[in-house]
């Protein structure tokens, strides 16, 4: 954990008004702002997920025509074979039970990544060229190398082989390092950047001198006081910046009790009240700007379970208090559309299993009132999840995934109890929404962190680790594909 596009249609017309300030990125990145081309006003009118991917791909190699080098992922000679099932993909089973992790025996990361690029290359029919998707890491930041053998990263796991790429998300925590995530993305076409305020790093947007200066004390119910303390140019900057980058996803930002900045705001402004509402501004914030820009999101979450379903259900209500009276008749399809972004992945999850229930509980109120209310839950008590998918019939959209990596979940992970309730979490998890993640800060260790992740995900559902491979590869896909450079009507 840090202690940190797809779709690339021209912008519009709407947009040329913004100033665009030049930096050494943004003039590599520059896009021409031409066409207005007519908005998206509900998700009615998007393709979707399974029209989008189970075509030939011409519809999706028009979209994606990259400008700038950071947004230069392409996805027309990478993407899995895709089926019709109902979430728009056909899981492929691998026999390859011999790979199969124990609960007493987790793959190390060199061993699990041996273990894929073998079965890979083992496989009768051909293998597509994706091996894994990392869906979060920070390797612009190029700090210690934590996986890769000292001297020997290039031969430990090198990244430029075609056969088995790995795709990966570089997550920036605060507007400091921005710039260096663009950047870096600009290294491969294989590298999605992300762009967010963490919350570790709020101190960074915040106005110091107003902090030490007053003298009031202010509660966490006065926002309008509160909001004083922080500096907005930043979210002008980062909308600017999705307006230039079409494969720009938000990221990472969250709710997190555990931060310093929480830990030691000063008690005369609020103390520990006031910066977790703070953070919670900060994060509507930056979910109302995904939201708007049709970006999927990256969330950290920890010991904060409570106020993110607090902040999920400010969010839903502020946008139905918003909505015209043709959103509110064209029904909660558009509200949701206009509510959130259209995938959010739990960052290195560390919640419970109850936890997911709640958050996949909320996603189905949303999503399919009609089913939420008429029955459709999912047993609940069991610690072995019944292996299914999705269970709503039709082709259909998921806002919730959920990611883990080696170093949070297993490394990090040393009391039984944490241990046992991790597992537990991932067993209740349905197989389209899990991510894996490198959560790694140097480029050597994106490959293992990741394969270590996938090994950790299969011991803790008894699966082979192909399986889990060639599923989270599935669903990290299709959680990049809800990208777009088309934002909402507001």
């Amino acid at each position: 954990m840090l202690v940190p596009s797809l779709m690339a249609w021209t912008l519009f017309g709407s947009l040329q008004k913004i100033i665009q300030r030049p930096t050494a990125t943004s003039i590599v990145c520059h896009r021409i702002l031409e066409s207005s081309t007519p908005l998206f006003a509900s998700s009615a009118k998007r393709p979707s997920f399974g029209q989008l991917l189970s075509s030939d791909l011409e519809f999706l190699s028009r979209m994606n025509e990259p400008s700038c080098p950071c947004c230069s992922f392409v996805g027309k000679s990478l993407f899995l074979p895709w089926g019709t099932n109902d979430v728009g993909v056909e899981l492929v089973k691998d026999a390859g039970g011999s790979l199969l992790a124990t609960a007493e025996d987790v793959l190390s990361p060199s061993e699990s990544w041996q273990a894929i690029t073998s079965a890979r290359a083992d496989a009768a029919k051909q293998q597509q060229p994706i091996a894994l998707v990392d869906t979060h890491g920070h390797p612009h930041l190029e700090r210690s190398v934590e996986y890769a053998v000292k001297g020997k990263e290039e031969e430990a796991a090198p990244n430029n082989d075609p056969t088995n790429i790995v795709v990966s998300i570089t997550c920036a925590v605060s507007p400091i390092d921005w710039d260096n995530a663009l950047t870096y993305a600009c290294r491969s076409r294989h590298i999605l950047p992300a762009l967010g305020v963490h919350p570790w790093y709020l101190g960074d947007i915040l106005m110091k001198d107003i902090v030490e200066s007053n003298e009031e004390e202010i509660a966490p119910d006065e926002p309008a006081k509160i909001e004083q303390y922080l500096n907005w140019e930043w979210l002008t900057d980062l909308e600017l910046k999705l307006s230039q980058h079409p494969n720009l996803i938000v990221g990472e930002i969250g709710l997190c009790k555990m931060a310093r900045f929480v830990r030691e705001f000063p008690k005369s402004q609020g103390g520990k009240a006031t910066a977790l509402h703070l953070q919670k501004i900060v994060f509507k914030k930056q979910m109302e700007l995904a939201a708007r820009w049709r970006r999927p999101v990256t969330v950290h979450c920890v010991n904060a379970h409570g106020l993110f379903k607090e902040a999920l259900e400010e969010i839903l209500h502020e946008a139905r208090e918003s909505c015209s009276k043709e959103e509110i008749l064209d029904g909660m399809r558009s509200l949701v559309t206009k509510a959130f972004p259209p995938a959010i992945a739990m960052h290195s999850f560390t919640g419970t299993a109850h936890h997911v229930q709640e958050i996949l509980d909320f996603e189905r109120r949303i999503l399919y009132p009609d089913l939420a209310e008429t029955g459709g839950k999912r047993q609940r008590g069991k610690k072995k999840r019944q292996n299914e998918e999705t269970d709503i019939e039709g082709d259909t959209d998921i806002l919730f995934y959920f990611g883990f990596s080696h170093s949070v979940n297993h490394i990090m992970c040393t009391s039984e109890k944490a241990k046992r309730k991790g597992i537990e979490a991932v067993q209740t998890i349905p197989s389209d929404r899990l991510l894996v993640e490198s959560d790694v800060h140097a480029t050597e260790d994106v490959i293992l962190g990741t394969a270590g992740a996938a090994a950790y995900v299969a011991q803790a559902r008894g699966e082979s680790l192909q399986d889990v491979a060639e599923t989270s590869t599935r669903n990290g896909l299709r959680f990049i594909s809800s990208l777009s450079s088309r934002p909402v009507d507001t």
